[in-house]
């Protein structure tokens, strides 16, 4: 039996000036490209081994936002939601529901055939 678990940071910095918008009165310049917004992801787990099989039972969460999370995948079933999720990378303003909490079970089999196929 194993418990294990990761945090990560994503900084993805700004776009091309290719995705970029132009100016419009009285707002941001976007010309050369938007600012895309940084985030965390993480997982906790337990996993229990027998012979040559693993069962990973994991949580995993991100503080992702739902439009920005649209605006990376371009999910297909995404919905307009609130005005909250309008942005320049998101003008929108559709939110996706791939992003966030989910719970993961794998279940594997190592089959190294140096240490396990006899």
């Amino acid at each position: 039996m194993y418990i294990s678990g990761e945090f990560g940071r994503q900084w993805l910095g700004t776009s091309d000036a290719f995705y970029g918008v132009a100016q419009l009165p009285g707002g941001p310049n976007y010309t050369r490209g938007i600012p895309e917004p940084s985030y965390n992801t993480w997982n906790i787990g337990v996993g229990f081994t027998y012979k040559v099989f693993t069962l990973d039972l994991r949580y995993s969460d991100t503080n992702l936002s739902k439009g920005a999370c649209n605006a990376f995948t371009s999910d297909y079933t995404a919905k307009i939601a609130t005005a909250g999720s309008v942005s320049a990378i998101n003008p929108g303003g559709f939110e996706s529901n791939w992003c966030g909490a989910t719970g993961i079970v794998k279940l594997s089999a190592d089959l190294t055939a140096v240490t396990n196929l006899k």
